[in-house]
């Protein structure tokens, strides 16, 4: 496993977008997709941000993301404590086939 994969007994995954956004909301993340991936039919890479250091994201509604998130069949990745899961990210997105 990277270093960057989710780890250790404390992460915790979901597949229910509703969920996903009040962890996200209660570490003061927002959706989003990065600028310049849309592909034919896609809008891009979904990602989430924090505003502090994510300023080239593309911000968009909960709304599109929990539309996103389930099309695109993703799991989130967070810890309760809100510190890093992978890397510096505090909460990751993997798609659900790549998931152990």
């Amino acid at each position: 496993m990277s270093n960057d994969e989710p780890q250790g007994d404390d992460v915790r995954q979901t597949d229910d977008p509703g969920l996903l956004r009040s962890v996200v909301e209660e570490l003061g993340g927002y959706p989003a997709h990065v600028p310049q991936t849309e592909g034919q039919g896609d809008q891009g890479l979904l990602r989430i941000g924090f505003r502090d250091e994510d300023e080239d994201l593309k911000e968009i509604t909960w709304r599109e993301f929990s539309e996103e998130f389930a099309e695109k069949d993703l799991v989130g990745f967070y810890r309760e404590d809100g510190a890093d899961v992978a890397g510096d990210r505090p909460v990751i997105l993997r798609k659900a086939d790549d998931v152990e």
